[in-house]
């Protein structure tokens, strides 16, 4: 069993910038920290069960391209829908908005290909000998480095604020883009 190697590789993952980092960056500049620290614990509860099912595929996704681009197809479309549903959303949420962007974080979580990575070359690879122990090690680790990034988001200046759901559209709209060209070509 490889800790050291793991952990690196998992902070490496959940600190590289994707469509659920930009959520969460976005709901801190826009709800403020308190307001948006439950959304790390969707990000949590969506890797777990994606990192876990894809755990159990595995053996099923190299031997079927198809089922790749069809999950790669599937997961451009949620980030179009989110981007589109980011651009309108209101600065300064209500409960609704709130609970909306926990369904949205999880989801997003779920269809995010940081998910497909983890649970079929990272933790196969790296923790091989204790699969369990590597899904929570990551459910953990991804926690905290959720928290990190609505911290970030809730550090920005105010004025910048006001803009942060719609520069959150824009970069989710582009890892849509960059899922849709990706389930093409697979």
């Amino acid at each position: 069993m490889s800790v050291l190697p793991f952990v690196a590789a998992a902070l490496a993952v959940l600190l590289t910038p994707g469509p659920t980092n930009t959520m969460l960056a976005a709901s801190g500049a826009a709800m403020g920290l308190r307001n948006a620290l439950h959304l790390p614990l969707a990000e949590a509860l969506g890797y777990a069960v994606a990192v876990s099912l894809f755990l159990v595929l595995q053996e099923q996704f190299r031997d079927g391209p198809a089922a790749l681009a069809f999950m790669k197809a599937a997961a451009s479309a949620w980030l179009l829908v989110s981007a589109i549903r980011l651009w309108s959303q209101p600065v300064v949420p209500g409960i609704n908005a709130r609970n909306g962007a926990f369904w949205r974080v999880l989801a997003t979580t779920m269809l995010n290909p940081k998910a497909m990575l983890v649970g079929t070359i990272v933790i196969p690879s790296l923790m091989a000998e204790s699969p369990a122990g590597g899904v929570a090690g990551f459910v953990l680790l991804s926690t905290l480095a959720g928290i990190g990034w609505t911290a970030l988001g809730a550090a920005l200046p105010v004025s910048l604020r006001r803009y942060s759901y719609r520069a959150a559209a824009l970069i989710v709209g582009s890892f849509s883009v960059a899922a849709a060209v990706s389930a093409v070509h697979a």
